[in-house]
């Protein structure tokens, strides 16, 4: 119950103007640099040849969402494009997130489908992945209409989200692992602040929801990147995977920059394959203030901050 009154509380917080005035002004004075790694692709780029000389892989996310205009999404895509043809140089394994009001999700699903061709299709070209990421509930309908148009056009390079605190959730997996029998699915709780009527309000059932998500992924042949930070989880996790024998290549740990670092460094010695998902770009303060939400520790960071 603190969990979720806690996280309910601070995303309101962080949508009072004046405070998300100031920190955009201040916030990488008080640490936003810790959990965002930077505001361009060089420092993206550096931060992942430094984890992966650490035996980690990245996931490069070009921050920015609810993209509301058809010029908005077109601009994005653009950079986009350009990020992937930055990336057929680089010696990284290449992977990167987009979110689908990038491509034009929030204007019509015509347009994502426009803007989500031409950039699997670089992608694929220099060997990269992606994962088509989750926004809000309002727009999990066309993610999946998206996903399966690109599915079905021939896309192989390409990944989607669940959310486990959504009650449809389940039942989006069960269609999506019935489509395609290779599915690559990362699931995540969740971080937007949604409605009872869509989402889960107790931590405990978004949690049930998560194990059964994950056990269903690997019972159907699905591939599933186990996005969580949660302690609970991921031992249960860990303990599937040893009883049920299921392929190491199947599985992936996914965790964010600079949170929980022990916890990368454990799950990458003990055998794990991990990917940490590296957020950068100007638009970083809806991404950043849901971090906070997600742990008083990383708010306590940041207060450390403001008073260095």
């Amino acid at each position: 119950m603190f969990e979720s009154l806690y996280r309910q509380l601070l995303l309101g917080v962080a949508d009072f103007a004046p405070m998300a005035a100031f920190m955009k002004r201040q916030g990488f004075k008080l640490g936003v640099g810790r959990f965002i790694a930077g505001e361009d692709l060089d420092s993206a780029l550096t931060a992942i040849h430094t984890l992966e000389q650490q035996n980690f892989r990245g996931i490069l996310d070009l921050l920015g969402e609810f993209v509301a205009s058809e010029a908005g999404a077109n601009a994005m895509t653009a950079e986009i494009l350009a990020t992937l043809d930055r990336l057929e140089h680089e010696p990284l394994d290449k992977y990167m997130s987009v979110k689908p009001t990038q491509l034009g999700l929030g204007v019509s699903l015509d347009l994502a489908l426009h803007n989500a061709h031409k950039v699997l299709a670089r992608a694929r070209a220099i060997g990269a992945h992606i994962c088509l990421d989750m926004e809000s509930a309002e727009y999990v309908d066309g993610t999946l209409a998206l996903y399966r148009g690109l599915y079905t056009a021939g896309f192989g390079n390409l990944s989607t989200v669940l959310q486990s605190y959504l009650y449809r959730s389940m039942d989006d997996l069960k269609v999506l692992t019935a489509l395609n029998p290779a599915l690559t699915i990362r699931i995540v709780k969740g971080a937007y602040r949604e409605s009872p009527k869509v989402a889960y309000p107790k931590k405990e059932d978004v949690d049930a929801n998560y194990r059964a998500m994950f056990r269903y992924a690997f019972a159907h042949g699905a591939c599933a990147n186990i996005a969580s930070h949660d302690d609970g989880i991921i031992n249960d996790v860990e303990s599937y995977l040893a009883t049920q024998k299921v392929d190491p290549a199947r599985v992936e740990f996914q965790l964010l920059y600079g949170v929980r670092l022990s916890l990368q460094k454990a799950l990458r010695d003990r055998g794990h394959r991990v990917r940490i998902y590296v957020p950068y770009g100007h638009d970083w303060y809806g991404y950043f203030t849901r971090r906070l939400a997600e742990r008083p520790a990383n708010l306590m960071f940041v207060l450390r901050g403001l008073f260095r």
